[in-house]
């Protein structure tokens, strides 16, 4: 839809110029302005064709301008996104190692349970180790 409207408003800018071209004589015919304070002679197509020509130019100013501020303000959220999942990526890694290190030291412990209840076996006279491993 949005280059429709590009296209559209293009072809309503060279519609414009075909007709002030084809009318030039038209267009620079002069003729009695009034200007609430005094009456000047100027052709009357002319001060149209150039106020329309500003009017095309403030457009395209305000589009422009338009879009630049929605393209930084696109990038400032890229940032933040960006900062956002990297907090969000080293607190996932944090927990991680947390769990890691709670893994080994459960892991340890039950080890060194293993290893006390054995050996209060062993000295209670039990041969049989606790764990067969095949």
């Amino acid at each position: 839809m949005e280059r429709f409207s590009h296209w559209l408003a293009w072809g309503a800018v060279a519609l414009i110029v075909v007709f002030a071209g084809l009318n030039w004589q038209a267009l620079n015919a002069p003729t009695s302005l009034d200007l609430l304070v005094m009456q000047v002679q100027a052709p009357l197509g002319m001060v149209l064709l150039g106020m329309t020509s500003v009017f095309v130019v403030l457009f395209v100013i305000a589009t422009l301008y338009s879009r630049v501020s929605g393209l930084l303000e696109s990038r400032r959220m890229h940032k933040e996104v960006r900062s956002a999942q990297e907090l969000a990526d080293r607190a996932e890694a944090s927990r991680i190692e947390g769990l890691q290190h709670l893994i080994v030291t459960e892991f340890r412990m039950v080890n060194e349970r293993i290893s006390r209840i054995e050996t209060a076996l062993a000295e209670a006279g039990h041969d049989t180790p606790l764990v067969q491993l095949p």
